[in-house]
């Protein structure tokens, strides 16, 4: 069984920041609850990313960044037996939410906050790694992928859902009209279904990407407010920017019976 005590998070402005964001899952939930409503594959994201894992041999498993614990309640009747599974959060609120969330299906699971550039697991200990759109919200990527390579046995994957370059293309024009287009930025430049491609190649040999089939039909503002809003940076704007994107919204979605957007969301796939 790998050593799973707990690892002190780092410190530093962006990393308080973050840490505010995620005190607890409303912020994430608004962002979630926009594709729930809109999007047009009604098979779960969750389920369809569960199945891309290859579980068949695998005994130890780490999710980093498990928020409020989506992924293993949505596929809660296919959780793997004889497993050891750590569920993690750099967020001390996540966790506790996650815990309870999953409930009497948590089973053998252990929970724990932790940082992702120093796992305190034994090297060689894993056999799978899972980082569910997370990565992009860390300074240090490549010591996270060195920690994350350092741990996986010899077989091991690190299953990292992202973003791609086109996701919610279509929301995020509209915002750059009204904001500028300096006050909307995309995490998939950070780490993205291509950024992200080229940024675990460094690390690891073998890097494979699949992505999720969706698009959204947008016919109200309001959710897409609130996703905005979920941001840190969204927030710090004038109340009368908001206004004026909520008008702008309303009139394209008046005009064209909705918003056509792209919803482009898959699963990076690296093994040593």
């Amino acid at each position: 069984m790998p050593e799973t005590k707990p690892a002190a998070p780092l410190e530093n402005s962006g990393r308080t920041a973050l840490k505010e964001q995620y005190k607890d899952s409303s912020n994430f939930r608004k962002r979630v609850a926009l594709h729930a409503r809109f999007g047009t594959n009604r098979y779960s994201f969750y389920r369809w990313v569960f199945d891309q894992f290859d579980l068949s041999r695998v005994s130890a498993i780490l999710e980093l960044g498990c928020g409020p614990g989506f992924l293993w309640r949505q596929n809660a009747d296919r959780l793997p037996t004889n497993t050891t599974i750590v569920v993690s959060d750099f967020s001390h609120g996540m966790v506790r939410e996650a815990r309870a969330s999953l409930g009497s299906e948590a089973g053998a699971a252990t929970f724990c906050q932790l940082d992702a550039t120093v796992l305190p697991f034994k090297t060689g200990s894993l056999d799978a790694v899972m980082a569910m759109a997370m990565l992009y919200h860390i300074e240090d990527r490549p010591a996270a992928f060195r920690e994350i390579r350092r741990v996986l046995r010899e077989g091991g994957r690190l299953y990292a859902s992202t973003m791609g370059r086109a996701h919610l293309r279509e929301l995020r024009e509209i915002a750059g009209r009204v904001f500028g287009t300096n006050r909307v930025t995309n995490a998939a430049e950070r780490f993205g279904l291509e950024t992200g491609y080229d940024q675990l190649k460094a690390a690891f040999a073998n890097v494979e990407v699949r992505r999720y089939q969706n698009s959204m039909h947008v016919t109200e503002s309001e959710p897409v407010i609130d996703y905005f809003l979920s941001t840190a940076r969204m927030r710090q704007l004038p109340p009368a920017l908001l206004d004026r994107l909520r008008v702008e919204l309303d009139r394209v979605i008046a005009a064209q019976n909705g918003i056509a957007v792209s919803s482009d969301f898959g699963v990076l796939i690296a093994r040593p």
